[in-house]
């Protein structure tokens, strides 16, 4: 019993002083890494911001077609001294406009050959014309008056002149001094929700590590456009909503 029992001591003290050192080095080696590993926060701040196209492009079209190329010539000729004299009245000033190349080609329609009963036998396409278009572009910063010259120019339809009105394309010419002022307010919002994590925890926030700036959507206001993962950006709504978002991680003291 007595040899038991000294075995037992021995095997006690043997697995202590096992215990002991594989605790001191835990102690030495996992401890300081667990103590001292610096924590950190990731946060994303976000802007808003609306504003008001200031830069229009408008884009018109029109048209004649006659078996005659000369004449269809002539007529074109004559539907633009119209639509110059027009806009002129309107005050659009001629640097503002350009007229593009005139477009031609062949049209042809279908002849259809019909039978005693009235059916079709056969059918062949014949030649209808020559077609020739232009392509009007206006481009201003006086958006209000090239909005309301690209809904009247139609009026000239009254006058025998083949004309269509595109939608008009809204820009921004001080969208680079938007971006940069939407992403540092983007910026101190991620900032602010940092500190406030933070400090509501106990703690206090260190230096910045990392800020990464999404891509800009450029919405219509109160629009049903979605949000792209490479971005939107709207052109046919003046007025307009933009949004950013940073991501930001901070250390933590």
């Amino acid at each position: 019993m007595k040899n038991i029992n000294s075995t037992w001591v021995i095997a006690i003290s043997i697995s202590f002083s096992v215990l002991i050192i594989v605790g001191f080095n835990l102690i030495k080696l996992g401890a300081p890494y667990i103590l001292h590993k610096k924590q950190n926060i990731s946060v994303k701040g976000s802007v808003s911001i609306d504003f008001t196209s200031d830069y229009i492009v408008w884009n018109g079209q029109f048209y004649n077609k006659d078996l005659d190329l000369t004449k269809s010539y002539e007529l074109m000729k004559r539907d633009k001294e119209k639509i110059s004299d027009f806009l002129i009245s309107n005050k659009i000033n001629d640097s503002l406009v350009t007229f593009k190349s005139i477009q031609m080609k062949k049209v042809y329609k279908k002849d259809y050959k019909y039978n005693g009963d009235g059916e079709i036998v056969n059918s062949e396409d014949v030649f209808d014309g020559y077609m020739l278009s232009q392509d009007i572009i206006i481009e201003s910063n006086d958006v209000a008056l090239v909005e309301r010259v690209a809904n009247e120019i139609t009026d000239l339809i009254a006058f025998n002149v083949n004309i269509s009105s595109m939608n008009p394309r809204y820009y921004y010419t001080k969208l680079s001094d938007l971006k940069i002022d939407m992403i540092k307010k983007a910026g101190e919002d991620g900032l602010l929700r940092a500190k406030t994590a933070v400090s509501s925890s106990g703690g206090s926030l260190g230096s910045l590590l990392l800020a990464d700036i999404g891509v800009f959507q450029i919405l219509g206001k109160n629009s049903n456009d979605n949000f792209s993962w490479g971005g939107t950006l709207n052109l046919l709504s003046k007025e307009k909503t933009a949004y950013v978002t940073v991501k930001q991680k901070y250390s933590i003291k």
